[in-house]
């Protein structure tokens, strides 16, 4: 991300080294002026075009995110493809929501902690046999600063979609995000793939709002 945040910046530069020749009081007095403006400029331009509405994220979060997805859907848009506010609370809903759509996915969610977390799948939440995916995928939890959880290379054990689990991330039979049938308690444990951390503030969690977003 470190060169696309320098190409956003690049012109801003620019204009700086040149009123600096012009004048350079000038100069002074504008550096003064833009001295908040760092922090919000590399991240608005992150901020997706949304095809509906998150119960869940905010855009700041939204914004902290996209600096974290792969280069290749930079500029994608996100599509609400399911929200359990809408769409109930089942797994079997959403595998059916996912239908016709090849990803990759942001799923997103709140437990009755008000913990916010989740994870990004390279392609679409889908029933399998076994694991799929690639290692674009990744978890992540706002706890309260964002923190991002990326493939260790020590398996391929990325996503799993059964009946009555969605499992993500594994290592010695235990998960990096699990979610059951009902879409109302899941867990979530440090795993080999993504070594990482308990999303959750407890290892086991009731959901009280998932969403999945479709990036296109």
């Amino acid at each position: 991300m470190g060169v696309i945040k320098s190409l956003l910046w690049r012109p801003s530069q620019v204009e700086d080294a040149l009123s600096g020749e012009e004048d350079k009081e000038e100069e002074e007095e504008k550096e003064e002026e833009t001295t908040p403006a760092p922090t919000p400029v590399p991240e608005h331009p992150m901020v997706p075009q949304l095809a509906g509405a998150s119960q869940v994220l905010g855009a700041s979060e939204m914004s902290q995110l996209s600096l974290h997805l792969p280069p290749r859907v930079t500029g994608y848009s996100w599509s609400l493809a399911f929200c359990t506010s809408r769409d109930g609370f089942s797994l079997q809903s959403l595998y059916r929501q996912m239908e016709g759509h090849s990803g990759p996915v942001l799923l997103v969610l709140r437990d009755q902690d008000g913990q916010m977390f989740g994870a990004f799948s390279s392609s679409a939440l889908r029933l399998s046999k076994g694991f799929y995916g690639t290692g674009e995928t990744f978890l992540f939890s706002f706890s309260p600063q964002l923190k991002v959880f990326k493939w260790t290379g020590s398996n391929s054990f990325f996503v799993k979609g059964d009946l009555d689990s969605l499992m993500m991330g594994c290592g010695s039979g235990r998960f990096g995000l699990w979610l059951d049938g009902d879409l109302y308690r899941g867990g979530s444990h440090p795993c080999a793939t993504f070594n990482n951390e308990v999303l959750a503030r407890q290892e086991q969690f009731c959901i009280s709002e998932l969403e999945a977003w479709v990036l296109s």
